[in-house]
């Protein structure tokens, strides 16, 4: 049997199969994914999206996989809804090199942590953890601060997803030597069009929206609950001169528990701005593209209530948009320099306002952001753990 990681993941996950399918693709064999469940390809009833959702992509094809199924009570729901039942049998099974995790949320990552460190297989982690994405009282911030000690000592390498995920590790007593650069990313799905494809598609988007080719599109992605804070980008027209606001065109990707309140606050708009506003429903993965290229600008205001990373950020500069995320965003560490990204403070809602304006005064580039972005990316990531792994065949 030739040189193989064995990654246990609770789910398929849509940004995370194409890490496994490149790796496969490029060395076929060398990976194989567990899956505590496959609830998500049933079909979860999302509540925060407020409809059932069913990713739209094959989330099983391109590399070897196993699903468990270990589940009790609803799947992903705490800490016990993965038991990790079947986890040393598919040790013992593959006899894998080394073992990654790609979370500690679950019994069933502990049952996989333990079970490798047993059998003498190292065990790799990369997830998304940092400390800045919520407030914690003091003691609370103490006792998790001990848990992730005691649990990262273990650990042979942690692949960090970004600056805040990787200074996280260093405070927790993770040695330098030991932290592996394997940046969050998403699939590219602009990177094979031209820009005259593109600028094809965002004027048919724009059309089918109603949306003037003068307008200046502002737009949100994500689910409409709290967490996300959508409606701030009403608040925000507040503070905007009139010669922009007259041109403002506001943009909402997705669907949730908010939804009926952004419509009442679309209607106010309009009455006392004129402001219009279009909402495109729940938008699955392989349609998103168009969507990203009819706005110019995508804002994600969260609040400080666990937004740990933020892909839509990625996903928006990889469609040229301008990028607005408040700094209880993950991401914003890490982009918080490039030109046509910005960072305010949340939740203030004139800030936002303030770098609308700032970034009305670009002209729409398409691939403004294509080479800084290189370093996030699947392929990158891809390309860290493969080194990785070829790193155990030479020892």
């Amino acid at each position: 049997m030739g040189l193989k990681l064995l990654v246990f993941d609770s789910h398929p996950v849509q940004y995370r199969v194409p890490i496994w399918q490149i790796l496969s693709s490029n060395d076929p064999g060398s990976v194989h994914v567990v899956y505590g469940t496959d609830c998500t390809l049933r079909g979860v009833n999302d509540k925060e999206f407020g409809q059932q959702v069913v990713w739209d992509e094959p989330m099983l094809v391109g590399y070897e996989n196993t699903i468990l199924n270990c589940e009790k009570g609803e799947p992903l729901s705490a800490w016990g809804s993965l038991t990790g039942e079947g986890v040393k049998e598919i040790l013992s099974k593959i006899k894998p090199q080394a073992v990654l995790l790609t979370g500690l949320n679950y019994r069933y990552d502990l049952a996989a942590y333990l079970g490798a460190k047993r059998m003498g297989i190292p065990v790799w982690l990369r997830c998304e953890t940092q400390d800045q994405a919520l407030n914690r009282s003091a003691g609370k911030a103490f006792v998790r601060s001990l848990i992730y000690r005691s649990a990262y000592v273990g650990l042979d390498k942690i692949f960090y997803i970004g600056e805040l995920n990787k200074q996280h590790y260093l405070d927790h007593g993770v040695s330098a030597s030991k932290l592996k650069p394997a940046r969050y990313g998403t699939v590219d799905r602009f990177a094979n069009m031209t820009d005259m494809e593109k600028e094809l598609k965002r004027n048919q988007s724009r059309q089918a929206a109603g949306i003037s080719d003068s307008s200046f599109v502002v737009g949100f992605s994500g689910k409409f609950i709290e967490k996300k804070n959508p409606k701030i980008l009403f608040q925000m027209l507040e503070f905007l001169p009139e010669t922009l606001r007259s041109r403002i065109h506001l943009y909402f990707m997705g669907s949730g528990t908010l939804q009926k309140e952004l419509d009442g606050l679309a209607k106010i708009a309009l009455e006392k701005f004129g402001v219009k506003s279009f909402f495109s429903g729940f938008i699955n993965q392989t349609q998103l593209a168009g969507h990203y290229l009819a706005m110019d600008i995508m804002v994600l205001p969260s609040r400080r209530m666990g937004e740990t990373w933020g892909l839509v950020a990625n996903e928006a500069m990889q469609g040229g948009c301008g990028v607005i995320v408040s700094d209880a965003v993950g991401c914003s560490e890490d982009f918080k320099a490039w030109e046509r990204f910005k960072v305010f403070k949340e939740p203030n809602a004139t800030e936002l306002a303030n770098y609308v304006v700032d970034l009305a005064r670009f002209k729409r580039d398409y691939n403004w952001a294509s080479q800084k972005l290189e370093k996030y990316s699947i392929q990158a990531t891809a390309e860290s753990l493969a080194h990785e792994l070829k790193g155990l065949r030479k020892a």
